[in-house]
């Protein structure tokens, strides 16, 4: 009901009394102020100057990992990246570091960020990502880990109890090119699913961190791992540095620009005599996806191994002209 000043009233019961009848005397009368609705993007909390400057160059996007968001900035609009970043951060109170992506450097091909502002003076880009249930700690200035993969660790997790119901026992996995250890979080939680384990990566700050992940997953297993390596090498060296030549059932190839240029130095690290399994990743020419079956598969059959089934997939596009693919491959070497 409308009430004088342009208030609103809302009637508790019909059967009430007027408001000024005398039984409403001894009881105060109180005006609440309505909730209003807040900003519903970051741009909002922008000066008025600032929104004005910049509005064709507004950042559309942005990706989160753990409390970090990373956002690129045109040049255009950069030299408002404390602003633009303390915004975000008015706008999402889980975000506690916005950082610019400058592009990717380096060996390892990480991003450079630079910290554009945080809560609290907070600037570590070590951060916690919780994914299917399990924490991953990582840095995203130092190491890569793209959640957008997560369908492709769940997919992993899925292969690996296949072919230990195949095996009828558990099994003994490798993930050279492991990161932080996102694929190994779910394969080392899953109960009586992994009795040895090698791991590494040739990027030191992503073996610290290799190291630290790895420590949480095993920490609740029912029964501790027979065999566990992590090593910070080149994964070209497991088969001869690490005792692991013909004993691994389950590979894991993730150097999407060097995966299938690396595929052969891998292979004799697979066990004999009973199927295993390879599941890798690869940016490849768009138009190469149908002859990548019939590489790997040469690949293979050049060091012993007899191909089972061999699947190629595009899991996304890179650019115009290159995809990423999956590649799955079971085998038998003799």
């Amino acid at each position: 009901m409308s009430l004088e000043g342009g208030l609103k009233g809302i009637p508790l019961s019909h059967s009430a009394p007027p408001e000024t009848d005398k039984r409403w005397a001894d009881n105060a009368i109180i005006s609440a102020e309505g909730i209003t609705r807040g900003p519903e993007h970051w741009s909002e909390h922008l000066s008025p100057e600032i929104l004005q400057e910049i509005k064709d160059e507004i950042p559309n996007s942005y990706e989160i990992q753990g409390d970090i968001l990373i956002v690129k900035l045109e040049q255009e609009v950069s030299r408002y990246g404390t602003e633009i970043a303390n915004a975000m951060l008015n706008q999402l109170p889980s975000v506690r570091l916005v950082c610019a992506d400058n592009g990717v450097i380096g060996e390892f091909r990480v991003r450079d960020l630079q910290p554009l502002s945080s809560r609290n003076d907070n600037f570590s880009t070590i951060t916690q990502i919780r994914e299917n249930g399990v924490l991953i700690s990582t840095d995203p200035a130092k190491v890569y880990f793209s959640a957008r993969l997560s369908k492709e660790r769940e997919d992993n997790l899925a292969v690996a109890k296949e072919l230990r119901n195949k095996l009828s026992r558990p099994l003994r996995i490798c993930d050279p090119y492991a990161g932080v250890g996102p694929s190994l979080a779910s394969l080392l939680r899953e109960k009586e699913l992994v009795s040895e384990c090698f791991a590494g990566d040739l990027n030191p700050d992503a073996f610290e961190l290799l190291e630290t992940n790895i420590s949480r997953f095993i920490s609740k297993l029912d029964t501790p791992l027979s065999t566990l390596e992590v090593k910070n090498i080149d994964a070209r060296e497991w088969a001869k540095e690490v005792q692991a030549e013909s004993k691994i059932d389950y590979l894991l190839v993730n150097l999407p620009h060097h995966s299938l240029e690396h595929l052969p130095s891998l292979l004799p690290l697979l066990s004999k005599n009973h199927p295993t399994v390879i599941r890798g990743w690869a940016i490849i020419d768009r138009d190469s996806l149908t002859n990548q079956k019939d590489a790997i598969e040469s690949m293979i059959e050049l060091a012993g191994g007899v191909v089972e089934s061999i699947n190629c997939s595009e899991v996304k596009g890179f650019s115009s002209s290159k995809i990423f693919m999956r590649f799955e491959s079971w085998q038998i070497f003799h």
